[in-house]
């Protein structure tokens, strides 16, 4: 599955292919700036955490854990995999982005979340 093979690779490395696919581009396909996927992925990640928060904490499955500091981040990404869907455009995208958030972790990332009205 492609959560696993995200989960051995660095934050690093998942920003950097997460920038590569949300820029079109390929890893060092960018010669002039080689960094310049790594810092868009992680941009865009961190622009994307109330999505996220939304997506993420308020869920049925979540009700337990999120807030809290209970986590195993493998099982953690494995279930935010599910629980985001499209949330990345594709599903190479999505187990990128449950990775980096497992990593956050649940209740860090949903710590003083307030359910939209």
């Amino acid at each position: 599955m492609l959560v696993d093979e995200f989960l051995k690779k660095t934050d690093s490395e998942l920003y950097a292919l997460l920038g590569s696919s949300l820029l079109g581009e390929t890893i060092g396909s960018a010669p002039s700036d080689p960094d310049r996927p790594r810092r868009f992925g992680r941009e865009w990640f961190n622009g994307q955490l109330g999505a996220l928060r939304t997506r993420i904490c308020g869920h049925e499955r979540l009700k337990g854990v999120a807030g809290t500091s209970v986590s195993d981040r493998a099982i953690d990404a494995h279930l935010l995999f599910e629980i985001l869907g499209d949330f990345g455009g594709n599903p190479a995208n999505t187990a990128l982005i449950a990775v980096l958030a497992a990593r956050i972790g649940v209740g860090t990332l949903c710590s003083g979340y307030t359910p939209p009205a």
